[in-house]
């Protein structure tokens, strides 16, 4: 028990420095568009030869991968708006933060889910840290559409979450659920892409294969460890190890991009893992 538990472990602080490595690889993307197009029709190109040889999910499964692909598309768009308005410092942890904290408030106030004590302690403790990536600067650069792009990115996040999890309860196969979700989310991506840049896609695109080829692999990567790290490990521990990709991504964008990382930001990320740890483990 104590060696899956530590083999789970180190393959959920890879797949979260991996999930940080494929976000640092969009922000730096000189068009964010056809970049994640890009690499989502490379991680669909490579699945769908396998996908042709299983069992075609039946209309109870497609309902659920329809709605995910409308889902992770609106997710995409606003990641990249975000992105284009604001540093990474501040886009990540507010986007990757908050997703949990507003699905545990959204369960507790809409679902009338039983929350623990524990779990409206780390609510509070990720809640705190979100006001405080918020809170002005002190050289007064404003914020407020920066963070209502991050935020609704969130709100994505936390949709498709619940509408994929209920798609592979309905499906039985991880695997293939998993396929054709990127399948379908490879084709809403690139036709936007192909439609919004006309004739410069191509251009576009050929400057964006190489790190959309990287981003594939940090893709697998950080979906495939998360999967075999359930596979072997309880899955709370786990869920809140993968939340360290928000402490992960602030470094990424400090040593990579040179984004300014003060002392203020770095406890606000630590503050912001320790609520989510809260929230998921005790």
């Amino acid at each position: 028990m104590e060696a899956s538990l530590t083999a789970g472990a180190l393959a959920m602080l890879g797949s979260a420095l991996a999930h940080a490595g494929m976000t640092l690889l969009t922000k730096r993307a000189k068009d964010r568009l056809v970049f994640r197009a890009l690499s989502l029709v490379f991680v669909a190109a490579l699945m769908l030869p396998w996908l042709v040889f299983q069992p075609i999910p039946g209309w109870e499964v497609w309902r659920f991968l329809l709605l995910g692909a409308a889902t992770i598309w609106a997710f995409n768009m606003l990641l990249i708006a975000a992105f284009e308005r604001g540093e990474m410092n501040l886009v990540y942890p507010v986007m990757r933060g908050s997703a949990p904290a507003l699905a545990t408030l959204a369960a507790y106030i809409f679902l009338d889910e039983a929350v623990s004590l524990w779990q409206l302690l780390g609510l509070a403790i990720a809640s705190s840290a979100l006001v405080g990536f918020a809170w002005p600067e002190k050289d007064g650069t404003p914020k407020t559409q920066i963070l209502l792009f991050a935020l609704a990115a969130a709100c994505m996040t936390a949709c498709y979450t619940v509408i994929d999890a209920a798609g592979v309860r309905a499906s039985g196969n991880v695997m293939v659920y998993t396929g054709w979700f990127f399948v379908l989310s490879g084709l809403t991506i690139g036709a936007t892409a192909i439609i919004r840049r006309g004739s410069r896609f191509w251009a576009a695109a050929r400057q964006e294969t190489r790190p959309a080829a990287t981003s594939m692999l940090f893709n697998l990567t950080t979906y495939g460890l998360a999967l075999y790290a359930y596979s072997i490990a309880p899955v709370a521990p786990m869920a809140a190890l993968r939340e360290t990709s928000i402490v992960f991504g602030a470094l990424l964008a400090a040593l990579v991009l040179k984004e300014p990382f003060g002392l203020k930001r770095i406890a606000l990320a630590v503050l912001l893992v320790t609520g989510l740890v809260v929230m998921q483990t005790l």
